[in-house]
């Protein structure tokens, strides 16, 4: 029975992980690299035997003078030795560990004869082996070469000396031959071998990094999409009781999947029923464990005990490591409304584990706060949007205020292209997460405080792919937008955005999510910028209509100017600083139809500091 449990627990990881391949680890890459790299040596291999077989051609015709016996029979033999390999692999189908080493060994014969028999014509042969072995990126092949090809290149060149075939060969004895000829190549092919050395070193470097990084991402992205998932499933919750029930087992599956466990780890998670918490253990069986100490809950699980704060002034919800636990709390308004604790090791420098659990968090947060306020499923919808946009901002060290903001300022402007109320709200939503694939890019290039290089910003330009693909296919009218807002919402009008979409072919969603997103950062002061005036935005935005915006949505902005500089004052970043408040009203409000005199005072409005998305500078260099 135990073993028939770790089997469907395996078949689960294995359909969660789907494409990613999340377990992919060096040696598994090698060995699939091994079998095409052998194929692609043995194509090396042919090629050579035919470049032989076609300079035999050519001696043939009179256009070499080498002496015909000599040259048959080198040219046909290193032919034959040349084939060998294309047998090996492709009729014989081997591709073990000693093909590759055979190879080499194959090719180094080869090589010694065709020096022993034509010498110096065949000189540069003697890097054949080395370059051969650089196709694998294998520091043991680079090695093997390296120290076969040098008493090789010995050999070699006593054999030459010894035969003595070609008369016009100037090493003509042995101390010669070793002296003039074999060392200064020996020391030259070190040379060579040192940087081939170099070179495989740093890309085996390189290769390790990378499937890493890549192992990194799809965890990650397998992770939120799991979280993504499980929540979409809690939404229509009414039963507190059976929401805790769900919860219990949705973050054991979380746990099993980003720490690949074979087992599901023991835990109990506990929600606010009335004046009482009810808890449930992992196999979703009610225990009723806490008990109420005033101002505290306790409770004792898995051998320790643990003490936890009915109300906290300001509190959040968070997540956090207790040697062999992890315990998360939810809170709302500084009210404990919940409480999850599972007996497993987090490795302190786990990442993607505990921006998982950050998200898993804020998410469920939302939901159980939701669920015993009896919310419908589109209001749940609403927060679990904020929370995951929440968690995309403050990985860049920005403020839940630009996704209200921007989320508000879709409202006004989604007036113009919103089918009904309905389909506003959605859009409301949607913006929210256009940002959210921030959340796969590395924090030393989203906190860079001065511009980014071309590389840079090439890798983040990549999060609105990473975005589309944490939504992944998330169900819901929110969703299915965001997908579009996130993949298109650098896109220009006239086609040089990130993906190169121009025109009607942008989704128009996205197209006004666009001027939203600027807006807000030009109003905003980054580490490397002021504050932009309220009127050099307005005509910043209004000079692009037909180059980076869609001229509708410039339209729609300039109608909802106004509005959307009080949705500015109404959520600043410091409520305490009045400096960074613009006042939104008739009488301040500078636009291309009024008059220009006012705009030195809006200059001089100190606005409040947001460190955002780095790429996004102006509408000029985006």
């Amino acid at each position: 029975m135990k073993n028939d449990n770790k089997d469907t627990l395996k078949k689960k990881k294995k359909k969660v992980h789907g494409s990613l391949n999340i377990n992919l680890s060096k040696s598994e890459f090698m060995n699939n690299n091994e079998a095409k790299s052998n194929r692609l040596f043995c194509k090396i291999c042919l090629f050579a035997g035919f470049l032989v077989l076609f300079c035999l051609v050519l001696n043939e015709a009179g256009v070499f003078r080498i002496a015909p016996v000599i040259m048959r029979i080198s040219c046909l033999a290193s032919a034959i030795l040349f084939f060998i390999p294309f047998v090996i692999s492709y009729v014989l189908k081997r591709n073990g560990d000693w093909v590759k080493y055979f190879m080499i060994i194959d090719i180094l014969i080869v090589v010694i004869m065709l020096y022993s028999l034509l010498s110096y014509h065949v000189m540069m042969l003697w890097l054949f082996p080395l370059v051969s072995s650089i196709i694998y990126f294998d520091k043991k092949l680079v090695h093997f070469a390296i120290f076969t090809t040098i008493p090789a290149i010995l050999l070699g060149h006593y054999l030459a000396c010894t035969f003595l075939l070609l008369g016009d060969d100037p090493l003509r004895t042995v101390q010669a031959a070793m002296l003039y000829g074999a060392l200064p190549r020996v020391i030259l092919f070190l040379s060579i071998a040192f940087i081939a050395r170099q070179v495989t070193k740093k890309a085996s470097k390189m290769l390790t990094n990378a499937i890493e990084n890549s192992n990194e991402i799809g965890r990650m992205t397998s992770g939120i999409q799991l979280v993504m998932s499980q929540n979409q499933k809690l939404m229509g919750t009414r039963d507190i009781r059976i929401l805790a029930g769900r919860l219990v087992k949705n973050l054991g599956d979380l746990l099993v999947l980003m720490l690949k466990l074979e087992n599901r780890p023991v835990g109990t998670v506990g929600v606010l029923d009335g004046d009482k918490f009810y808890t449930v253990d992992s196999n979703g069986n009610p225990n009723n464990i806490c008990r109420d100490l005033g101002d505290d809950i306790g409770f004792e699980f898995n051998n320790a005990r643990f003490k936890l704060s009915k109300q906290i002034n300001d509190a959040t919800s968070y997540a956090e490591e207790r040697e062999g636990f992890v315990n998360i709390r939810f809170y709302d308004h500084g009210k404990l409304t919940g409480f999850a604790i599972f007996r497993q090791d987090v490795e302190s420098d786990d990442y993607s584990m505990k921006e998982v659990l950050n998200i898993y968090t804020y998410s469920t947060t939302s939901i159980i706060n939701n669920t015993m306020l009896t919310f419908d499923m589109f209001r749940t919808q609403e927060q679990l949007a904020y929370s995951l946009a929440v968690v995309s901002e403050n990985s860049s060290q920005e403020t839940g205020q630009h996704i209200r903001r921007v989320s508000e300022y879709a409202r006004v402007m989604g007036k113009y292209i919103c089918a009904n109320d309905e389909q506003l709200e959605t859009f409301r939503i949607a913006a929210m997460l256009h940002d959210i694939g921030k959340l796969m890019i590395p924090k030393e290039i989203i906190e860079k405080p001065g511009r980014l290089t071309a590389e840079e910003f090439g890798v983040m330009k990549k999060h609105v792919i990473y975005g589309r693909d944490i939504i992944g296919n998330a169900p819901g009218e929110v969703m299915e937008m965001a997908r579009h807002i996130i993949l298109h919402h650098h896109e220009r009008w006239d086609g040089t955005g990130y993906l190169g979409v121009s025109g009607e072919d942008i989704n128009k969603f996205a197209r006004y999510v666009s001027v939203c997103d600027v807006f807000d950062a030009l109003l905003s002061r980054r580490s490397y910028k002021p504050a932009w005036s309220a009127q050099k935005v307005y005509e910043e935005i209004t000079s692009q209509s037909g180059r980076q915006f869609d001229p509708s949505a410039v339209e729609a902005f300039k109608n909802c100017y106004v509005d959307m500089l009080k949705i500015r004052d109404q959520f600043p970043d410091d409520e305490n600083d009045e400096e960074n408040i613009i006042t939104a009203n008739s009488e301040t409000i500078v636009t291309a139809e009024t008059d220009k005199s006012t705009e030195e005072a809006q200059k001089k409005k100190a606005l409040p500091k947001i460190n955002v998305d780095p790429a996004i500078v102006t509408p000029i260099s985006i």
